[in-house]
Order: C-alpha cells, then structure tokens, then sequence
C-alpha cells in the first residue's frame, strides 16, 4: 500500500506537544454539570448542543474526528489497519505448506490485536481529538457558526490551554455529546468485560 501523510494524525500529534498543562488544573464541569458558558484567557465561550451550532463543513468535520475520538485513530490508520488484516488473511489462504501459514496466521492475529490495541493508546492520546471536537461546539462569543477552520480552532485551544483548563473536561464534553462515541465505548466496554466472546 502506498504510503500517505496522516495529516490528521500529524495535527493531533502537534497539538498534543502545545499543550501546556501546570499544576492543579481549572474545572469548568463542576460537580457533573455542564455549564452554559466559560471564560478563558479573557474571552467568553458558549457551550452549545452540537445538533444546534451545526452547518454543513461542522458536520463534516465533527464526524471525521468524533470517529478518531471514538476510534483513537484517523480514516488513514483505520484503513492501514484493514489492509494489514486483509493481507494477513490472503497469506493464509495463499500459503503453501504448514511453516508458512503457521506464521501467516500468526501475522493474521498480530495485525487483529494491533487493530484492537489501538483504541485503547494514551489516556491522553485522546486530548486533542477532544479539544477540536469541542472546538466545533464550543463557540467564542461572537463567533460565526457558518465558519470554522483549524486555525480558528488552534486559536480557542490555546485559550483554553492558557486558562489551565482540564483536559478531562474536554473530554467529559465529548463523550456527553457523542452518540457515537458513547456506542463505541459501550462495545468497547463490552469487550473488557468478555474478551473470549469477541475473538
């Protein structure tokens, strides 16, 4: 396969590196609830319900990244991941004698459990996908909901960053917000408790 620059993968990455967390962090969910609005580094931000705030390029974007969210992967590692199984299971039907397939099943099940291992990754691998989620639901006071850009965006998280907030917040607005995130966690947590059933 050929190849191509995760371009999301690369921002996530760089976003992770920005991100300037100090001591006791600040909360804006105070005891499990979600307030309307916040202010950080001197502006204030309007929490609105996605389904409310949304347009055409939002949609888009916030199901490209909720699926990286929910996943802890982009499209490009998904599909990476497709072909190795794919491969995997082709070199197993194509082998020859015992050695070979023994090893093509042994690759057919190590690129399975990289495939699942992924979605686990870093408690905080997870961070930016959440910033950029909310950076969709989230809007600045006066801010236009027919634009959004990942400068715009860049622009609210280092807000955010600079007022110290939690980024378990973010990530608490994510999944409170998700529908999809939520399914998938719940298969997720389904498979924690029983993995025999889901080999």
């Amino acid at each position: 396969m050929k190849e191509q620059k995760d371009k999301l993968r690369e921002r996530f990455n760089e976003r992770l590196k920005q991100m300037n967390i100090i001591g006791v962090p600040k909360h804006i969910i105070k005891d499990g609830k979600i307030p309307l609005e916040f202010e950080a580094n001197g502006n204030k931000y309007l929490i609105l319900m996605p389904d409310k705030c949304f347009n055409p390029t939002r949609q888009t974007m916030y199901s490209n990244i909720s699926m990286c969210f929910g996943t802890n992967q982009t499209p490009l590692e998904v599909k990476q991941c497709f072909a190795d199984i794919e491969q995997a299971a082709n070199d197993i039907f194509l082998s020859n004698d015992r050695s070979s397939k023994t090893a093509a099943v042994t690759k057919f099940y190590t690129s399975i459990k990289n495939a699942n291992d992924a979605f686990y990754g870093e408690h905080t691998s997870r961070w930016p996908m959440a910033y950029y989620l909310c950076s969709l639901f989230i809007a600045k006071e006066g801010e236009d909901l027919r634009e959004w850009s990942w400068e715009q965006a860049d622009a609210k998280i280092e807000d955010w960053d600079k007022e110290n907030i939690a980024a378990n917040d973010f990530l608490s607005l994510c999944l409170s917000f998700s529908k999809d995130c939520q399914e998938i966690l719940k298969q997720r947590r389904q498979v924690l408790q029983n993995p025999a059933k889901s080999m």
